[in-house]
């Protein structure tokens, strides 16, 4: 079969094509200024040097028309929504609940997790959401004298396979969507493709519960009771308490690693922690540290922890007030570049806690984290206040990424899931659709209180949205240009005479290969357009290709670096590469074969 030669705009587009695929894997370089760059390159290169069509040249503004986008405006509402369920503390309640369940039977209950995890990170980002599970499969883990290390790569890989079953469950699954609605394919609701993702996280979820803990080490927990999540407490000191007239350098050699913000005393006086203050009866100090050292802190010094108003305990559990994560880069010129998180005195000197580096091609262990050599490159996940992060990135000290995400701090849990429910049924019954219902939920929250104006814009995160944007204009770029028709071309002569169900597998595990060693985003935007060609170039349905592309970059199993959550499950059990290769990899397989295999059945070609 020939292929037609590419034009001189079909390369450009192509070369911009391979620079985005470079530039999204690379972790010092924020997403979003790779995506703004492809929109503004791309513009001006044919502003200068027009490309005619029938006669008139392809106007460049066409390239920004992904931010007027219909699908943009109810995914936008949608990513509100779901930040306000992480926000409000909605899924807090549920995780005692299922800690209750454990104590009666376990191997249900962990099963019960998964499938909740699996289907609250539809609607919820992925990250919060591990973020606050973690800590109640590590209780759980010591309470039940059970290796956490067979339960924490279950919980992370439950939650990618949730994500992608709606079209909102992951920044993947927009960018696919976007971009397909911008190819003139017909708009996909948000449960388009739930179906066929159900049976195969079925599935995968059945592997994660059954296999994958017999394939994963029995590892003791590198940071104990540690969990990725830092709380603000106070400890009050009773009359028996043996630090009662002593100083705090005293208490601080009784209770090793305790650090105090104030010690208050009386009526709102507020106390500077100096080491030759003396301690009395009533005092409380004002710590922020990991739910395990709290505890430990309350047990050796005889007091009573706080959380608030009220002493800790199963009804009243430590909170993340005003809580945010945020991603740092360590650039080539960052004073943290060949240092370590110790002895850079990170967590004192930036008011940040540490809970994971991210970093492509290698592994940190959670032991060595504190003590790792910082590369550049290297994306440290911390945690801090919003006023903390606000004044970080104002100072310009850290280069911190565009995905701050806030920590349950509100107590509007039930009316947020009630709303989140008149957003999600009348789309689902086709009563009204979601661009229309998704907004309206977005305008009950905020009138109702649970989320303020101010969220909203790190509810959206202005780089998914740019995101978005540059993988439609990519996309056009691609099809205008017919350099998505010469590598489709290529790419069946190839593959000539094979099956197209053989066909759609190979796109779907081409994709996966690009999510695990380079990036789920770029393969999502270069699989897309070449995809959709490669439907029409065998004259057959584009649905089924597409969502290939879909689900192949939604399988980061295979490596902790294909996602964020393998990183956070990793630091807080110690994993290796390895455990993510041994267990990540049949799972890919499995899930991937049966996509394949499914996705004709309910997408005819």
């Amino acid at each position: 079969m020939p292929i037609d030669p590419p034009s001189i705009h079909a390369i450009v587009v192509m070369v911009v094509t391979v620079a985005a695929l470079v530039l999204y894997s690379r972790q010092n370089i924020p997403m979003a200024t790779t995506s703004l760059g492809i929109l503004v390159l791309l513009a001006f290169v044919f502003s200068i040097y027009p490309l005619e069509l029938q006669g008139h040249p392809l106007d460049p503004s066409i390239f920004f028309s992904g931010f007027s986008n219909e699908a943009l405006i109810a995914i936008v509402a949608l990513m509100v929504a779901g930040g306000a369920i992480v926000r409000t503390g909605a899924i807090e309640p549920l995780g005692r609940f299922l800690s209750k369940v454990w104590n009666f039977a376990p191997p249900l209950a962990f099963l019960l997790v998964l499938v909740v995890t699996a289907f609250l990170s539809a609607f919820v980002n992925d990250t919060p959401l591990v973020v606050l599970l973690i800590p109640l499969l590590t209780s759980i883990a010591l309470r039940t004298k059970r290796p956490v290390s067979r339960m924490l790569m279950p919980l992370g890989f439950a939650a990618l396979m949730g994500g992608m079953t709606t079209t909102i469950g992951t920044s993947t699954n927009l960018v696919v969507v976007s971009v397909a609605q911008s190819l003139g394919l017909p708009p996909m609701g948000m449960f388009h493709f739930t179906v066929p993702a159900l049976i195969a996280t079925g599935v995968g979820i059945l592997y994660l519960w059954l296999i994958a803990p017999l394939l994963l080490p029995k590892r003791e927990t590198p940071s104990g009771d540690r969990s990725p999540r830092i709380f603000t407490a106070t400890l009050h000191l009773g009359e028996d308490s043996p630090v009662v007239g002593k100083t705090l350098a005293e208490a601080q050699k009784m209770a090793a690693g305790l650090r105090v913000r104030q010690v208050l005393r009386g009526e709102g006086q507020a106390m500077v922690p100096f080491p030759d203050l003396v301690l009395r009866a009533g005092d409380s100090l004002l710590l922020r540290d990991y739910s395990d050292k709290l505890k430990e802190y309350e047990g050796v010094l005889k007091a009573t922890l706080y959380s608030g108003e009220q002493a800790v305990s199963a009804e009243n559990p430590l909170q993340a007030e005003d809580q945010q994560l945020a991603e740092v880069v360590v650039m080539p010129n960052s004073p943290l570049t060949g240092r370590s998180l110790d002895s850079s005195f990170f967590a004192a000197r930036f008011d940040l806690a540490p809970l994971g580096i991210y970093r492509r091609g290698a592994s940190v262990q959670s032991k060595d984290l504190e003590k790792e050599t910082l590369r550049s490159g290297d994306v440290i996940l911390a945690q801090g206040s919003r006023d903390t992060i606000t004044a970080l990135r104002q100072k310009g000290e850290l280069t911190l990424l565009d995905a701050t995400t806030d920590l349950p701090r509100s107590d509007k849990a039930n009316l947020t899931l009630l709303i989140m429910l008149a957003i999600v049924l009348p789309a689902a019954f086709n009563w009204l659709p979601i661009v229309v219902t998704a907004p309206l939920g977005v305008l009950l929250m905020v009138a109702s209180g649970c989320i303020e104006w101010r969220q909203l814009g790190s509810s959206v995160n202005g780089s998914v949205i740019l995101l978005i944007s540059a993988g439609i204009a990519l996309s056009i770029g691609l099809v205008k240009t017919g350099a998505a028709n010469f590598l489709a071309q290529s790419f069946l002569a190839v593959t000539h005479g094979l099956p197209p169900t053989i066909v759609v597998g190979l796109i779907l595990f081409f994709v996966a290969a690009l999510a695990n060693v380079a990036s789920h985003t770029t393969g999502a935007l270069i699989g897309a357009p070449i995809a959709v060609q490669i439907a029409h170039g065998l004259q057959l349905s584009p649905e089924p290709f597409l969502l290939a592309v879909l689900f192949g970059a939604n399988l980061g199993y295979a490596t902790p670096m294909a996602y964020q959550t393998n990183v956070l499950t990793m630091n807080a059990a110690g994993y290796v590469f390895h455990d993510f290769l041994r267990v990540g990899l049949p799972l890919l397989i499995i899930m991937g074969v049966l996509i394949s295999y499914l996705l004709p059945i309910y997408f005819p070609f």
